[in-house]
């Protein structure tokens, strides 16, 4: 497997294409040199959440976000929409970054972004949407809505264990993501046209990813996985697969679980691009690459160089820095500007 590192030099990144060996020696200079590669899921979270956040962090977030607003150039919406879950239907809220370019009726691409675990939709969105609002400013993207979403149906599903997380990742993954784009899409103007349908959505898929950190990038996987015929662009971030946690797969089965979708489908390489990002300091690393190394080698005319691709962040741990960090990178890869 390749591994693409890209040292931060200021604003702009030079990119140098290096194999996992060298990856590990360098690591090794950067004090990682006595982490063993664990077992799949193994790896405890090095951190709890990627946001600081006190026992009720809403009111806050939301504060903090509205303040963040007031300086962007595109704007902040919040759209709120209901979700059925276990025999329930929540009320929930998702944010959303419209960039000043954005035009009704003329279509902009869309990104899907989830949190880690005890993170929140405006936390997210505090850290990131001025990165994103930069990339847009400068045109380095394309004309980009994204979306910060909650898989918590409400606060009291945050729990002190983050492995509860996971039933809710799956939910948000295969069927709110379902309510969430008919919301979204149906107010804005992307390349589906207000027409949420299957077909429509398929249709539509190159101008619309999923991305997530920490449990958002466990999310984002099994969005992949499980719904590649929707999105074309992957944003895991600091995050590996637990797909097949249940019957405790091991990482070629694992592989397996994490292609069907793509077979199913009958997907190549040029249909989908998955663009993994990780902090060097972040233990999160040595849960992704064995997944990664396991995927390029078990597929390698699916998972190529370009379809499958892993960026490190360089000197940056489990943190809302190397959030924006890995979003500043990755998408102008996704949607570049024209």
């Amino acid at each position: 497997m390749n591994t693409r590192f890209v040292r931060r030099t200021s604003k702009r990144m030079t990119t140098i294409v290096t194999s996992l060996a060298v990856a590990a020696s360098m690591l090794s200079l950067a004090g990682l040199a006595a982490l063993t590669l664990p077992s799949a899921h193994e790896q405890r979270d090095p951190s709890p959440i990627a946001y600081d956040e006190d026992e009720d962090p809403m009111s806050e977030a939301v504060a903090a976000l509205l303040d963040t607003a007031s300086s962007l150039h595109g704007s902040i919406d919040t759209l709120t929409y209901e979700q059925r879950y276990e025999g329930q239907t929540y009320s929930k809220q998702a944010f959303i970054y419209v960039p000043a370019s954005y035009s009704p009726g003329t279509p902009a691409n869309v990104l899907y972004l989830t949190h880690g675990w005890w993170g929140n939709a405006a936390g997210l969105a505090d850290g990131v949407a001025p990165v994103v609002d930069e990339l847009e400013t400068s045109g380095e993207v394309a004309p980009t809505i994204v979306v910060f979403a909650t898989y918590y149906p409400d606060r009291s599903f945050a729990t002190d264990d983050y492995e509860d997380d996971y039933a809710l990742n799956r939910f948000f993954a295969t069927n709110e993501i379902d309510t969430l784009m008919n919301a979204v899409e149906t107010r804005y103007t992307t390349f589906a046209h207000g027409d949420t349908s299957d077909a429509s959505l398929r249709a539509s898929r190159r101008h619309r990813a999923f991305g997530g950190f920490s449990m958002g990038a466990t999310t984002t996987w099994d969005a992949f996985a499980l719904r590649p015929q929707y999105f074309y662009g992957y944003m895991p971030m600091a995050g590996e697969s637990w797909i097949g946690r249940e019957e405790d797969a091991d990482e070629e089965r694992l592989a397996e679980l994490v292609t069907a979708g793509a077979v199913r489908e009958g997907y190549g390489p040029g249909d989908f691009r998955i663009l993994a990002s990780v902090g060097s300091e972040d233990p999160a690393l040595w849960d992704m690459t064995p997944q990664l190394d396991e995927l390029h080698q078990d597929y390698p005319n699916l998972m190529t160089e370009s379809s499958l691709q892993l960026w490190i962040d360089d000197g940056e741990s489990h943190s809302s820095t190397s959030v924006a960090n890995q979003v500043e990178h990755n998408l102008p890869l996704l949607f570049p500007s024209t």
